[in-house]
């Protein structure tokens, strides 16, 4: 019977609320100067919004995944659309809003600093209510997640909602599991998502927005301020990922940067996706999680956009089973 019950839940998708909208991206020599004239190396347009890019990742590493995200209904949006039936991504619950402008994100990638620098533009397009949520059938889904947007008390009501169905449950084994991310300095009350939910990630300039300097300074304050039995995940940029796990145990995570970094623009999504990938497999080991999560985002940093990225994925989950296995430090940290 437990055989049974693990494989309806492999057998269910992962659904990422948030954004979808289109990058605009330009491959430059350096940051260009106020008012001059130059060519770029390449450009191209690409897909884009955290939980949209959690998706391609997602798809890429082979999990059955969806979309819930507010659309536009303008030509220029088919683009977007275009890419997700071509990677299999779902997108079927997504709300249409008529003569809506498409969300547009222009990107300047240097090649002197691996730096990306984003400009977003987003005038009119509504985010989602509480109706377009419940619009999906949760029985559906192994794991829900949610990218912190303006409408934060939407989502705690979209996440109050599906903790009312988990203990609704006669199989607690079906229950949907709940993670959130708060990255955008400019939603200052994103912590409220903490409560309820089983896995946090907080990114490094909300972390910074809230006043702290360290990866570890920002676990511990949000860890006091809103306890409770959840794992939270703090990356830092090319420093440790440091986190802790719903029994209050320290781990920290070093990063593997390529030798040359390409293209930064969608590495934080990279290693939340394979995080929750490897999660929503029941990995056990958060030391594994980290491990294969930091290797993928070392990976994407190394190549432009997402396509050649899936070709890496046999090599990265090998070597991090292998490693993990050999690392001393693997055992978790005591930070008191």
């Amino acid at each position: 019977m437990m055989e049974r019950q693990d494989d309806d839940q492999a057998s269910k998708k992962i659904l990422c609320v948030g954004l979808c909208n289109i990058d605009i991206i330009q491959v430059c020599d350096t940051y260009p100067e106020e008012d001059t004239d130059q060519r770029c190396h390449s450009s191209r347009w690409q897909r884009g919004g955290n939980a949209s890019n959690n998706c391609t990742v997602l798809a890429n590493l082979g999990a059955r995944c969806e979309l819930l995200a507010s659309f536009s209904d303008t030509k220029m949006f088919q683009f977007a659309l275009d890419d997700m039936q071509k990677r299999k991504i779902l997108f079927d619950k997504c709300v249409y809003h008529r003569d809506k402008q498409v969300p547009l994100s222009t990107v300047w990638l240097s090649l002197a600093t691996g730096t990306r620098t984003i400009v977003h533009s987003n005038p009119d397009l509504p985010e989602l209510t509480l109706e377009d949520f419940k619009n999906i059938n949760l029985a559906e889904y192994a794991w829900i997640h949610f990218e912190g947007r303006r409408n934060t008390s939407t989502i705690v009501d979209m996440i109050q909602s599906i903790r009312c169905w988990n203990n609704d449950l006669e199989n607690q084994h079906s229950k949907v599991r709940i993670s959130v991310e708060m990255e955008k300095p400019r939603h200052s009350n994103l912590d409220l998502l903490v409560d309820g939910v089983d896995v946090v990630f907080v990114g490094k300039d909300f972390a910074r927005f809230l006043g702290h300097e360290s990866a570890h300074d920002t676990v511990r304050a949000l860890k006091e301020s809103h306890p409770g039995p959840y794992t939270i995940i703090c990356p830092w940029g090319s420093s440790d990922t440091v986190a802790v796990n719903e029994c209050g145990r320290w781990y920290s995570q070093r990063t593997y940067p390529p030798e040359v970094i390409r293209d930064s623009l969608g590495a934080g999504d990279t290693f939340v996706a394979g995080c929750i990938f490897k999660l929503s497999q029941n990995e056990r080991s958060l030391s594994t999680v980290l491990e294969f999560a930091s290797r993928l985002a070392g990976r994407k940093l190394g190549h432009y956009g997402f396509g050649r990225l899936e070709k890496k994925i046999s090599f990265i989950l090998v070597a991090a089973q292998v490693l993990l296995r050999a690392a001393s430090w693997q055992t978790p940290l005591s930070w008191n």
